[in-house]
């Protein structure tokens, strides 16, 4: 099976998101689709499901399954029910169409005037139909759903509790469980990495690598788009690019072909700058103004060279945070977590100023609980948390439920601002530049879109202990090294639970693990 995609043209009102644009991609590849939040990543994966308008082809064979950044799952059924109903299985569904048109045709008598040649043809194409209909029927359950659970490690003691008592990486685990037991042979996976905790994402890169279809990912984790990919399509400018290779090797292409660009582009207007002084020399008798005529015309026919653009962030937001001249900005004593009994006990730490701490750990062990209680929106079951008296908690929420949607961007933020110019130039911090941008309505943001916003309006507050629930979840790779350098620079304690392994990295200065019912810490490798 291959994915073929011929002058293919996408437009959402009056944005053109793609242009007459041509790809293909062989049988078995593991392709990462990356570009910038808002530039139509997902659009595209629902363009190839067929759920969006297009102009252009579109073809593929096989089934496809899909797995979605929103986590398509009822909050109110167990686990055990939602993993009971197979995935939804996609395929190239136009022929249903074509069996509606030929079943109208087949009932209407005039149809039957047509030559013998013509109707046999008809009917067989019919009979053609019909069997594609039935083997793109309704999903079935699959024998290949206990193999993953137990893969996934998915413990006996989720199966009864309501998908909405689960952790986000709890309920990511689940939909993944449904997406990968099915039996489609082509995975459009839309964020699969966001909330997984470091096991899983090992599990879910070793499946990926041996899957015999196609896989195209939509993933800003860095890690592992260089350990799972083969090839990497960059949407930017309206047009897709591809390049062979990981991550890193897209890196070095995209590197060497901007370095060849920029000698070529210098080198050109070296040339035209020459010819034109040529040109202006010539004097201004009849036969020497035939011959500037002619160069001028000859210039005009050589093939424009533009100007060379790696389409890279400039912005280097920094954000303010009211001093604390104490040592420690929260002390946390005893400290048990949870909600009828305790996920972790036993909490002993002290948070300075100016620290960057990264929490760890498996999903659902009770990470984003003891932030919840830490920020005071669930009691502690015992213990207590002594805060400087100066301290002011800013909480980045993972799950984006505190964003109104009838208001823009711009009316998100001067509502908190009163100030037009600083409204503007906030959001130009955060990579909101383009009155297209600003002005957007905010149901129609990306995900990625959303958390910027998210983590802009927190500081905005000036808080000066942030607590950051997976902060790099849904941003492109740009905005995750815009934030790095934000909180690298920030003046502020940091507190992160994050499973992303480039921005751990760069930002720990401590490392705790949740394991175990407690927290630990963990050495800091460089």
């Amino acid at each position: 099976m291959a994915l073929t995609i011929k002058r293919l043209s996408i437009s959402i009102g009056k944005l053109e998101i793609l242009h007459d644009e041509s790809i293909g991609i062989s049988n078995g590849s593991k392709v990462g689709l990356i570009g910038r939040n808002g530039i139509g990543k997902t659009t595209l994966l629902k363009a190839i499901l067929g759920k969006i308008d297009y102009t252009g082809i579109i073809e593929y064979t096989g089934k496809v399954a899909y797995f979605s950044q929103n986590i398509e799952l009822s909050m109110d059924k167990t686990v055990r029910e939602t993993l009971e109903e197979s995935a939804t299985i996609y395929h190239q569904g136009k022929f249903e169409q074509e069996l509606q048109e030929i079943e109208r045709k087949l009932s209407d008598s005039e149809t039957y005037n047509i030559n013998n040649l013509e109707m046999t043809k008809l009917t067989q194409r019919y009979s053609e139909l019909l069997s594609k209909k039935t083997e793109h029927g309704p999903p079935k359950p699959t024998n290949n759903l206990k193999p993953v659970l137990k893969k996934l490690e998915i413990q006996d003691s989720w199966l009864d509790q309501t998908v909405g008592s689960l952790s986000t990486g709890q309920r990511t685990i689940i939909a993944l469980a449904k997406i990968l037991s099915s039996d489609a042979d082509f995975l459009l996976l839309d964020e699969p990495t966001n909330h997984l905790d470091f096991k899983r994402l090992d599990i879910l890169e070793n499946y990926l690598k041996t899957f015999n279809g196609i896989v195209v990912m939509v993933t800003h984790d860095r890690y592992f788009l260089d350990r799972v990919c083969d090839t990497i399509i960059k949407i930017e400018k309206g047009k897709l690019n591809k390049y062979i290779g990981n991550y890193s090797a897209h890196l070095k292409t995209r590197k060497a072909n901007f370095e060849a660009q920029k000698t070529a582009y210098a080198l050109e207007n070296k040339y035209l700058a020459n010819e034109k002084d040529k040109i202006a020399r010539l004097g201004k008798s009849p036969q020497k103004v035939k011959q500037g005529k002619y160069r001028e015309k000859q210039l005009e026919k050589r093939e424009i060279i533009e100007k060379p653009d790696m389409d890279e962030s400039q912005f280097e937001p920094r954000f303010e945070a009211p001093p604390i001249n104490s040592n420690i900005v929260l002390e946390i004593v005893d400290l048990s977590v949870g909600y009828t009994t305790p996920l972790i006990s036993d909490i002993n730490l002290n948070i300075c100023p100016k620290e960057r701490i990264v929490l760890i750990g498996e999903n659902g062990l009770g990470k984003s609980t003891f932030f919840k209680t830490i920020e005071g929106r669930v009691p502690p079951i015992s213990g207590e948390m002594i805060f400087d008296k100066r301290a002011k908690i800013g909480y980045v929420d993972q799950e984006l439920k505190d964003l109104a949607s009838s208001a823009t961007l711009y009316e998100e933020i001067h509502h908190l601002l009163k100030d037009m110019a600083k409204t503007r130039q906030h959001l130009s911090m955060m990579g909101f530049v383009a009155d297209e941008e600003v002005y957007k309505p905010i149901s129609q943001l990306s995900m990625g879109e959303k958390s910027r916003l998210n983590l802009l309006k927190i500081l905005i507050e000036k808080p000066n202990l942030l607590l950051l629930d997976e902060p790099t979840n849904h941003l492109d790779i740009d905005a995750r090294e815009i934030i790095e350098k934000a909180f690298l620079n920030y003046d502020g304690a940091i507190l992160a639970v994050s499973h992303d392994r480039y921005f751990i990295k760069k930002i720990a200065q401590r490392i705790l693990k949740a394991s175990n019912q407690t927290i630990i810490e963990m050495p800091v490798k460089n």
